[in-house]
């Protein structure tokens, strides 16, 4: 009786261990998850975005080389009609791009010039067509910059070219120098719908890498691919003969005398000198003056036959717009007003 009694006891301790041990590991494993899921939650740091809008995508990316990672929300809204992109940089709104909505829609970063905001490549459209394109961000706006066909270099196949297919592209080909891979001048129809902008003559190759998903998609004849500025080529690929005595007309030397220090009039020392320059689609700005000795590279932001309009390349938001009436060139720039104190325009001399 003694012995059937102590083994009822023994077995019940051994019970009541197993089902402790039982509950600690529950709730160790409960423990665990629950802060795994709290880390999930604050990996996103949340931004305010405007009521309406459905977020679609949140990623981090150095937009401008600086190494800190801003935020870019990509949002639709509430009848999926429009896009918007809020960029978000040290917490606070930097910019906001709005365009339709569409099925097909890819986006990469890429540095292409001399300032350290990157230029975006953008795949818009649907399953009937899409449109490949380069912007620029010039006054908190994107700015097209070229349409172009692209094509695919896969390392499966050396020597083979490829349509580019929206989901099969890894990246855009740019050596050291920052210049693309293109092949120009070809007659190429695409029977897809895009857009064809008024403002080229052709929609150049331009080369992406990745992994092609329909390998018989080969182009039979392309002319010799090269390594190109992208300035340089959005100047070979200007529409017709006429864009391109417009751009010729410009080409040239344009300087003026300006009094700098209004007290001193009669000092020869007073008087400042401004030169710009515009040749092979490339353009410097100088002042020279007594109290400061500038020289800035600026890059071609649009053209026509009244008007030509630079931005500094550093600070794109700083503009030079000439104006050409009856060969009266007018030069107005948001950055000598800031340099020099005033508000003004310079009448200047063309050679």
């Amino acid at each position: 009786m003694i012995v059937k009694m102590n083994f009822k006891i023994f077995f019940c301790f051994i019970a009541l261990a197993i089902l402790e041990l039982s509950c600690k590991e529950n709730q160790a494993s409960t423990s665990t998850i629950s802060e795994k899921s709290t880390t999930e939650e604050t990996s996103k740091k949340s931004y305010q975005i405007p009521s309406g809008f459905k977020i679609e995508n949140q990623g981090e990316i150095d937009i401008d080389d600086d190494g800190v990672k801003e935020t870019i929300i990509t949002a639709s809204d509430e009848n999926a009609i429009k896009m918007t992109e809020f960029w978000f940089k040290n917490d606070q709104l930097l910019y906001e791009f709005t365009y339709p909505w569409e099925s097909i829609k890819k986006r990469w970063l890429v540095n292409l010039d001399e300032d350290n905001l990157k230029e975006t490549v953008r795949i818009e459209g649907d399953e009937d067509g899409a449109d490949y394109v380069i912007y620029d961000i010039v006054n908190k706006q994107q700015k097209p910059i070229l349409y172009f066909n692209p094509i695919l270099e896969d390392s499966r196949y050396p020597g083979q070219y490829m349509w580019a297919y929206p989901n099969d592209i890894e990246k855009l080909i740019v050596n050291h120098k920052k210049e693309i891979q293109v092949s120009l001048n070809n007659d190429f129809q695409r029977d897809d719908n895009h857009t064809e902008p008024e403002g080229q003559k052709e929609l150049p190759f331009v080369f992406l890498s990745g992994k092609t998903s329909q390998p018989n998609m080969k182009l039979s004849k392309m002319n010799k691919p090269q390594f190109i500025r992208l300035e340089t080529l959005v100047a070979k690929v200007f529409k017709n003969k006429e864009d391109q005595d417009v751009y010729k007309k410009w080409t040239g030397k344009y300087s003026c005398n300006f009094l700098r220090i209004k007290e001193e009039s009669a000092d020869p020392r007073a008087w400042g000198m401004i030169y710009l320059v515009f040749q092979d689609n490339k353009a410097n700005f100088k002042l020279e003056s007594y109290v400061e000795n500038i020289s800035k590279d600026l890059q071609l932001v649009s053209i026509d036959k009244d008007k030509i309009i630079f931005s500094m390349k550093e600070d794109k938001s700083k503009l030079f717009t000439i104006t050409n009436n009856n060969q009266n060139f007018i030069l107005k720039s948001s950055f000598i007003d800031e340099t020099v104190g005033e508000s003004k325009t310079y009448k200047l001399e063309k050679k």
